[in-house]
């Protein structure tokens, strides 16, 4: 019963840095800090969770996890009904948890590949972007290998040169630093659990945070009044929908981005984060180190 204790402990000390997180007023100040406590939190609840159910299970073998799952079939008849249903319980879990994730991305990458063939039909290529002759604003990267980025006729006439160029940078941003394969985990868990509300939070937190590092990089390269000038005229304006599997810059929180880019928080860097850091990262190395150390 070490094991499952020594499980539930790394769960709640990534609980602990998650429910920080959630309250916390510096995370907008500093998105990219935030998004990797997100990201190692996020990873170890999961792993947590599922060697809990293992490591009640299979602790009639006093064994590493993984040793232990390698003996079961030769030994399941050790074990009562209580210790295989956790077993069961555990590997239904992490079964349903990857399926998801693999279900989620390639529905994503089937809707991708299907908007890049619509591109290579309506789409004219530009000097940085892809135009669309559609009157509504829109402007989004549609990530990949090779990552497009989608301007519209109406955003283009809707934004001044320097509005443009700020959007551009904001979408080469996304383009630049995977912001897709950041929030794939998170959106696939929404899909889900749609009706989560916990969840839902967290998902929309993490979008946020993925929107504000792609402000902060547009606003380093193109000033941060151009962008919140162009933000503002998209909101103003009504923007677009946007395709699945895109990420559009004026889909998320746009009030909140504005006031972001106009008035800088003055929050400093939080002298607990390299503290959470150090929780999290020891929480998921035991957490994940017991899947293989006999105890």
């Amino acid at each position: 019963m070490i094991l499952v204790g020594h499980q539930l402990a790394a769960a709640m000390a990534a609980a602990i840095v998650a429910l920080w997180l959630l309250r916390s007023r510096w995370t907008h100040a500093h998105p990219r800090a935030a998004l990797i406590l997100w990201q190692i939190s996020g990873l170890t609840l999961v792993v947590s969770s599922v060697g809990a159910l293992l490591g009640f299970g299979l602790a009639p073998f006093g064994r590493g996890l993984l040793p232990a799952l390698v003996d079961l079939p030769l030994r399941i008849h050790e074990l009562d009904l209580w210790h295989l249903t956790s077993v069961a319980a555990g590997l239904g879990l992490a079964g349903w948890l990857i399926a998801n994730q693999l279900l989620s991305l390639r529905s994503t990458a089937r809707a991708r590949a299907r908007h890049r063939l619509l591109l290579q039909l309506v789409a004219r290529p530009d000097t940085d972007a892809l135009v669309v002759d559609h009157p509504a604003a829109v402007a989004y990267c549609l990530p990949g290998r090779t990552p497009r980025i989608v301007v519209s006729a109406g955003a283009r006439q809707l934004l001044t040169a320097e509005e443009l160029g700020a959007v551009l940078a904001h979408e080469q941003a996304h383009a630049r630093e995977r912001h897709h394969l950041v929030v794939a985990p998170f959106q696939a868990l929404r899909r889900l659990l749609p009706r989560n509300k916990a969840l839902i939070k967290v998902c929309s937190t993490i979008e946020l945070l993925v929107e504000m590092c792609a402000d902060d990089r547009a606003a380093r390269q193109r000033g941060r009044e151009p962008l919140a000038s162009a933000l503002e005229r998209f909101h103003a304006n009504g923007a677009g929908g946007t395709p699945a599997g895109a990420l559009a810059v004026s889909d998320t929180a746009v009030q909140a981005r504005i006031r972001r880019l106009r008035e800088p928080a003055a929050f400093g860097f939080p002298p607990a984060w390299p503290l959470a850091c150090v929780v999290v990262l020891t929480a998921l190395g035991t957490s994940a180190s017991l899947f293989a150390v006999p105890l």
